[in-house]
Parts: structure tokens; C-alpha cells; sequence
């Protein structure tokens, strides 16, 4: 069954907010005017803001360069910036403020997978390109022909930390997951792969984005004495979850399957809580596109890149690249410039895009030993 078909469904579920979408912009041209538009939709405050700022600096500086050398095709380049919160209603609402003042060449974004899963019909009705640098849902792969990411699908993800805990001696898990479509994509594919392994999940708890409190959960967990627990959590709850772990002496180790833990300000804010704790994440890049964006975006904000500031810099870069070898600039020939993106030297690592617009790249697995961050192993 061909992607178009696959996503049928999918797309008629949402099809009263297309058509009001596009009520705003249909009609509405990508290149017109003096400007190339590209729409983000980022979580600038809220759970997720931590992933979203930096991804929006990122993107700021890579349209300041572009802007620089000329633009594209002689018109610059302007990014229109909207905050999701993290919270799918609201990353509608940007979604559809950004299309009312005409048709985007593109969306950047977004970041959790609940609102990249609420636009993405958005942008699949009006057939404007979607790339999220963030979004890690299962379910993304089929949500459109005009929906791509450049960070791996959870799929892969939940395949290869299920290997790794399984090959720590770890058979009996407790999971504990934020309850939004990114905490249970990442709960499903761990569970899933660990259980083909032969490993047992003795629970599955959830609790609420934006919760403040766990120690319910935690204490079932405790009861059930598991080997170790696997975690999915957002960077606002991580310390939650391990200080509150460490205060109910849960007595078991914590695996975190998101990216959450290599922010230092996460690690700061658990304090010694966060000590053994290990989590998954994309490899670091090495090459000279990832050293070059390391150096240039520590001079403009003098800090080191955070996570997914270098995948939002290269969608931009891909944005452009394209478009300005491309015969004209609209999303019809984005869209098939990224179909046919093979081994794209990005400050994220190598990118190319299979017929799903899904990316595949090396994984790393990372602990933390006296405060700070380690890689373990890489698959």
C-alpha cells in the first residue's frame, strides 16, 4: 500500500481543520512577493521550552546567514515564529495564524509529537512541506506526503535501548510515561521490542504532561521490585521523576528514553538524584557541517548547542539548498528535493530521507557519572 493510501484514514479525521485552514490560504503562493515565508511552530514556553528555544535560535541564525548571501533566488528569507506550548490545540492555532497570512513555502516544527500529529493534516491539506527536527512519534510516518523529520522514528529508537537494557541482565521492567502521544509512541515501541527479546514489563504507568507530583506511581512501581524502570519524560518533569524516585528510595535504576537528560540544566535541577541515571539520544555528529554550526552558534549565543538546536539549523539549510538548485521555489519542488536527499552533510549527522521522509541515523546510549554526561555505547 503506497504512503498515500496509508494515511487516508488518517487525514479524514482531521479534515474540518484543513478546511478551515484552508479557508485562510489555499489560494496563497509559496515565493510570492520579496520574501520566502517559512512558518515555525515551537514549544517557546511551557514542558518542552528547553527543546524549543534552542531549536528556534538555531533556525534564527541559519535564515541570518542565508539572509546574508542573498537569500534565495534573490528574496530573503523570512521566518514567522509561532509558540505551540507543547500543547496540540495551541500548535493548531500557530499553524493556522502563520497560513492566514498566506501560504508558507514550509513549517519547521514542531517539537513534541502530539502537535506535530495536529498540524501535520494542516500542512499535508494545503500541501505545504512539514519538517520536524524533534518529533520522534511512530505514527508520524504516516501522516502525510509532505511530512518529513530529520531525527529518527521511536521505532528505531525503542528497538535499540531495548537491546541495550535487555543486555545489562535487565528482565523484568517497570515504565512509567508522560501521558501525550510522544511518552506513549516511546512507551510502546520499548515495551514492544523488550518483550520480543523475552524481557516481561511488570507495569505501565502514566502521568500527566505538566504534573508535578508522581510519587503514585512511583510507589506502585516500588511494590512491583523491577530490575530497573524505563522512563519517558519531557525535560520539565526528568528531575521530578528522579528526585521523588530517590525520596521513595525506589531501589531500582532509571533508564530515560528521551533526549530529556543531556540538557545540564535538567541535571542541575535533580542534583545528585540524577547520578546512574542513563538515557538514549541520537550520536553526537563529527565532521566538519556539525563542528562549524558548534562554533558558529557558541559565538552568536555563547553556549553550546543544546538538543535539536543542530537539527532545526538544517532543515532551514535544507529548506534553501533545494530551492535554490531547484527550477522554482515552491513546496512541490521542496517536497521532491527532499525525496531525493541522499547522505546531506547536516550539522545533525548525515541525512537521507526514505520514502516515508523518515531518516535513519546512529544512536548513543549515555550516563551520568559525578554530574555529568558519558557516552556508554553507540549502536
Amino acid at each position: 500500500m503506497s504512503k498515500k493510501a496509508r494515511i487516508r484514514t488518517f487525514a479524514i479525521l482531521v479534515v474540518a481543520v484543513i478546511g478551515a485552514s484552508c479557508s485562510f490560504s489555499c489560494n496563497g503562493t509559496n515565493g510570492g512577493g520579496n520574501f520566502v515565508r517559512v512558518g515555525a511552530v515551537l514549544p517557546l514556553t511551557g514542558s518542552a521550552a528547553q527543546w524549543g528555544v534552542p531549536a528556534r535560535d538555531a533556525a534564527l541564525m541559519a535564515v541570518e546567514e542565508i539572509n546574508s548571501k542573498g537569500g534565495i533566488k534573490g528574496k530573503k528569507l523570512k521566518l514567522e515564529i509561532e509558540d505551540d506550548q507543547c500543547e496540540p490545540t495551541s500548535g493548531v492555532s500557530a499553524a493556522q495564524k502563520i497560513l492566514a497570512s498566506g501560504k508558507p513555502i514550509a513549517f519547521l516544527g514542531a517539537v513534541c509529537s502530539s502537535v506535530t500529529l495536529a498540524i501535520a493534516p494542516i500542512a499535508e491539506g494545503n500541501k505545504v512541506v512539514l519538517i520536524s527536527p524533534a518529533s520522534t512519534t511512530p505514527l508520524l510516518t504516516d501522516a502525510g506526503d509532505y511530512i518529513f523529520r530529520v531525527i529518527p522514528t521511536d521505532a528505531l529508537r525503542g528497538r535499540v535501548f531495548a537491546d541495550y537494557v535487555y543486555s545489562q541482565g535487565y528482565r523484568r521492567i517497570s515504565m512509567l510515561y508522560i501521558n501525550n502521544e510522544g511518552g506513549a509512541g516511546n512507551q510502546k515501541t520499548f515495551s514492544d521490542s523488550f518483550q520480543r527479546l523475552g524481557g516481561t514489563i511488570l507495569s505501565i504507568d502514566a502521568y500527566p504532561q505538566d504534573s508535578r507530583d508522581v510519587r503514585a506511581q512511583l510507589t506502585k512501581i516500588k511494590q512491583q521490585k523491577p530490575d530497573a524502570v524505563v522512563v519517558v519524560s519531557y525535560p520539565d518533569d526528568t528531575p521530578i521523576v528522579m528526585r521523588q524516585a530517590q525520596e521513595l528510595v525506589l531501589g531500582a535504576p532509571l533508564f530515560f528514553q528521551t533526549e530529556a537528560l543531556d540538557d545540564p540544566a535538567v541535571i542541575l535541577k535533580a542534583g545528585n538524584a540524577a547520578e546512574g541515571a542513563t538515557y538514549i539520544l541520537p550520536a553526537k555528529p563529527e565532521g566538519p557541517s556539525a563542528d562549524d554550526f558548534a562554533s558558529k552558534y557558541k559565538q552568536k549565543y555563547g553556549r553550546d548547542p543544546e538538543t535539536f538546536a543542530a537539527e532545526s539549523y538544517d532543515v532551514i539549510k535544507l529548506i534553501v539548498s533545494i530551492l535554490e538548485n531547484g527550477s522554482d521555489i515552491s513546496s512541490e519542488t521542496l517536497k521532491a528535493g527532499l525525496y531525493r536527499t541522499k547522505n546531506y552533510p547536516g550539522a545533525s549527522g548525515t541525512i537521507t530521507f526514505d520514502q516515508n521522509g523518515d531518516v535513519v541515523k546512529p544512536m548513543a546510549i549515555k550516563k551520568i557519572e559525578s554530574g555529568r554526561s558519558k557516552v556508554i555505547a553507540t549502536n
